[in-house]
């Protein structure tokens, strides 16, 4: 940053830009960015430009430019965006996986369709598809905070020493890097070696589906180190993620045996929602949804319906909700077979269901509001011409998709459970579980130990050192602040390794060893109690 400073005080100029239409934009050389020449044209522009070409090569958004130059702003539907879009999810998805495993990272490049990041470990442990959610939430993390794409140019001896926990990078630099100095970028906590150019921030990445791993050898030499390789797809619109997803159906045959498939896709959604419409969390224009695609047969339509109803109803009896459905059969102007329909209607008959549930739950006030759909879809199979080979040996079966989603909007649902919870939420689902109050300042270092091993058991815990409050002033603060569970240490529950519990209703429950406590509050907590103040 000192030296573009440096450069851009020094060797400004003016030069021209030139656009693909001709026009000639005025600009200053290591000041002025495709960033903001795409931002004096037009905001949108700007905002759906993946990447800058200049003078026809690739070219960093924020990145000053450096003469007179042709200029080119590529969206993603260019080739060209799409391997940057993509390379910039693997260094995304590379900082998830070294806060994962902790391992060596190595190669990380765009591939044809998404991107994939190899990954050194030691003791020879795997990467398991269970791990798949959870790095995938990482991701999404690291794309909230819109992390920033820095370019900076170091010395290989400087890289060498930064590398020297990574054996992978340094055989990179000593092999590869004939220059005294080469290219990093930093993404957060992330510098990796690497030419670029990148999108602006995290941020751009608006869906990432983590969907493979395998195993592989260093450079695909088979006497070098195995690595843990890890695929990834990302796309700048939720929309363009269901459309893959369906297509990963059809890229290879499939079989009944292998139906239902199950995919989930817990997205960002985004709803043009008029100003007016917009109410708090209920109605918002961004929203996150828990939704999944079945793929399945016609005869498995109702097995898999029944599921989904179950499901339902075992999430919603957790939170003591109780709901309506709303039917919708056949439309007059219907897409998909004829046939299908009919098929459809006769389960329909049976399970008393229909093509689209909308379910609807009350909230504290008496209204209701839409959360939970199941809907049957017959067109999204015709329009991309998914097949399956069914037990005939037909291998033009037809398959029908169930779109599902339990919670609805999440941020509906928090809405709703906060309402009806009153801001008293249930020690299985409260943000503030235990608050721990010492009587004096020598009991502060008792009281953090006791917090740490609340933490430490999955208790959401604090401590109230504040010396300038009295012990009733705490214990009434962490009662409105609605902690489930306040306990109070002293000298003599030091002495014995307990606490004093009572609750943010000021029942008192007395003295209790910490460990009974929180083998008590465990037990509440898996019964996901309702009242578990009461109870405890």
């Amino acid at each position: 940053d000192a030296l573009m400073e440096e450069k851009a005080a020094k060797d400004s100029k003016p030069i021209k830009v030139t656009l693909p239409d001709g026009k000639v934009v005025e600009a200053e050389s290591w000041k002025t960015t495709p960033y903001q020449v795409a931002s004096g044209i037009s905001q949108g522009l700007a905002d759906n430009t993946v990447i800058a070409k200049v003078n026809n090569s690739v070219w960093d958004l924020d990145r000053p430019l450096e003469d007179d130059c042709s200029l080119q702003l590529l969206k993603f539907d260019d080739e060209e965006a799409q391997a940057v879009y993509w390379h910039s999810s693997a260094h995304i998805l590379g900082e998830a996986m070294e806060k994962v495993y902790g391992g060596c990272l190595c190669y990380g490049p765009p591939i044809e369709s998404g991107f994939y990041y190899d990954m050194f470990l030691e003791n020879n442990d795997g990467v398991s598809s269970n791990d798949f959610p959870y790095l995938e939430n990482l991701c999404k993390k690291i794309i909230k905070e819109k992390q920033p794409f820095e370019r900076l140019e170091i010395k290989k001896e400087t890289l060498l020493e930064m590398f020297k926990y990574n054996k992978f990078k340094c055989r990179i630099l000593k092999e590869k890097v004939t220059t005294p100095t080469t290219t990093v970028y930093r993404c957060g906590p992330l510098i990796d070696l690497c030419r670029g150019p990148h999108v602006r921030h995290t941020g751009k990445i608006k869906s990432l589906k983590i969907h493979k791993n395998s195993s592989t050898y260093w450079e695909g030499k088979a006497d070098m180190e195995t690595l843990q390789r890890i695929y990834g797809i990302s796309f700048p619109d939720p929309k363009m993620l269901k459309e893959w997803e369906n297509l990963m159906f059809d890229h290879r045959p499939r079989s009944w045996r292998e139906l239902p498939l199950r995919m989930a896709d817990f997205g960002v959604l985004h709803r043009n929602e008029l100003s007016g419409a917009l109410t708090g969390l209920t109605r918002v224009r961004r929203f996150q949804q828990d939704d999944a695609h079945i793929f399945c047969s016609m005869e498995q339509i109702e097995e898999e319906i029944k599921g989904c109803l179950d499901f339902l109803r075992t999430v919603y009896d957790v939170f003591g909700f109780t709901f309506k459905l709303n039917l919708s059969t056949r439309p007059e102007k219907f897409l998909g077979d004829p046939q299908m329909w009919d098929q459809a209607e006769k389960v329909i008959g049976r399970l008393f269901i229909s093509a689209f549930i909308d379910i609807q739950i009350k909230d504290a006030i008496g209204r209701y509001h839409q959360c939970a759909t199941i809907q049957l879809d017959f067109q999204l199979p015709i329009r991309f011409n998914l097949c399956f080979i069914g037990r005939d040996g037909d291998d033009q079966k037809r398959p029908v998709i169930i779109h599902r989603a339990i919670l609805g909007s999440v941020e509906r649902m928090i809405a709703i459970l906060t309402e009806s919870c009153g801001g008293k939420w249930p020690l299985w689902l409260s943000p503030r579980q235990v608050m721990v109050v010492p009587v004096g300042p020598t009991c502060d270092e008792y009281a953090e130990k006791v917090k740490q091993e609340f933490h430490s058991n999955g208790f959401m815990s604090d401590v109230d050192a504040d010396s300038g409050c009295t012990l009733n002033k705490k214990i009434r603060n962490a009662q409105l602040a609605q902690y489930n569970f306040i306990l109070v240490v002293g000298e003599k529950e030091k002495t014995s390794n307990t606490v004093n519990v009572r609750t943010r209703d000021n029942k008192v429950h007395g003295e209790h060893s910490v460990e009974g406590c929180i083998e008590r509050l465990r037990q509440l907590k898996a019964s996901r109690s309702k009242n578990a103040e009461e109870e405890f």
